[in-house]
């Protein structure tokens, strides 16, 4: 595609508004009608349909490119080899004119001199990479066959979908061999599923690693890396800038923001945690809140290797942990606990025998 360059119209529809910023499966219409321009440059311009096409693109022109390539944003089907194609298919004819269903192939310096556009014949190559998005309906079709197109790009693979009805993958989402992935999923962004891994249902998942055999089911990842054969889920939040060792288990309802967790630790049940740095082969009890805001600033808590720490506590950052060290059930830790120290901070438990009672105690 050497000496061209590319010309995308941006169009727009009544009901709809401007079709270039409107989103399908994690890019813009025109996103993806320039991926079909691949490494050819390209400028976007609005359509004015008032105007003829020369004129309208005519100050966009570059003589220096023998051909350009004049595309339309509602068009986002359109594919790389459909334009590669078309520009040889213009080449090996001599062609000064070369109209597509919804697009066109001209030598530029002969549509840098026209006043209007003279040819009688359409050329025709894949037709559903000109499906025009002029409706919202359009649209959801326009989805439906993007969505196949993935998917089965990934199945002649060796991916296994247990619904690909359900499951819509972005265009950048790279999945390896042997992995399975459930029904109802939604990934994107630029995402990496490693061989092996198994993708469960209801997962939304955005520009994450997932590692070779780790398993994530009914969970929210967001800009994460998940470890070999480590666990996550259900109903997991990792929102932002989480790393997770290998081995590790991230349970059901358990949120975590900036952490790094070492391998083979494990947050089981009902746990917050932001701004942490945990060593390897640390437990985490069910109820556990990593307190990281002061009302102002966030802190970091830094918890060591093999740290226990027992179920309804709160650690209060900036705290450090230490190798070893035992947090007892229902702490609220606000200074570092040495390495294989026991930290009990709570009330004594206070046991009163001549109390009144309550309706639920006294006799009826």
């Amino acid at each position: 595609m050497d000496s061209c360059k590319g010309i995308i119209l941006k169009t727009s529809y009544d009901k709809m508004g401007r079709t270039e910023n409107i989103s399908i499966l994690g890019k813009t219409m025109l996103e993806w009608v320039s991926l079909a321009l691949y490494e050819i440059p390209y400028v976007a311009i609005d359509n004015k349909e008032e105007m003829l096409l020369p004129a309208l693109i005519h100050d966009s022109l570059d003589l220096s490119q023998e051909y350009t390539v004049v595309l339309y944003s509602d068009t986002p089907l359109i594919t790389r080899k459909t334009v590669s194609e078309a520009l040889e298919t213009a080449k090996l004819n001599s062609l000064n004119v070369l109209r597509m269903t919804r697009g066109f192939v001209f030598k530029t310096d002969y549509i840098f001199n026209a006043e209007k556009i003279y040819t009688d014949k359409t050329y025709y190559f894949d037709e559903d990479d000109f499906v025009t998005a002029y409706s919202f309906r359009q649209i959801g079709f326009i989805t439906d066959i993007l969505k196949n197109r993935i998917l089965t790009y990934h199945m002649n693979r060796g991916v296994q979908f247990e619904d690909p009805a359900s499951t819509f993958i972005g265009c950048e989402v790279s999945v390896g061999v042997g992995v399975k992935i459930g029904a109802n999923n939604n990934i994107l962004g630029k995402t990496v599923i490693k061989d092996g891994a198994a993708i469960g249902r209801d997962n939304s998942i955005e520009d994450c690693i997932i590692d070779e055999g780790a398993c994530v089911e009914k969970s929210k990842l967001v800009h994460s890396y998940v470890g070999k054969n480590t666990t996550v889920g259900p109903f997991a939040n990792l929102r932002r800038d989480n790393i997770v060792g290998d081995d590790c288990r991230i349970g059901d309802f358990v949120e975590l923001k900036n952490c790094r967790i070492g391998n083979g630790s494990k947050l089981g049940h009902l746990t917050y945690a932001g701004d942490i740095v945990m060593g390897r082969q640390c437990n985490v009890g069910a109820g556990v809140v990593f307190a990281n805001y002061d009302g102002k600033d966030k802190h970091v808590s830094h918890i060591g290797d093999n740290v226990f720490i027992g179920s309804s506590s709160t650690i209060v950052a900036p705290v450090t942990l230490g190798d070893g060290c035992f947090v007892a059930a229902g702490s609220v830790i606000v200074q570092d606990v040495p390495a294989g120290a026991l930290a009990v901070a709570r009330s004594r438990q206070t046991i009163k025998t001549d109390w009144k009672g309550n309706k639920y105690t006294q006799d009826k």
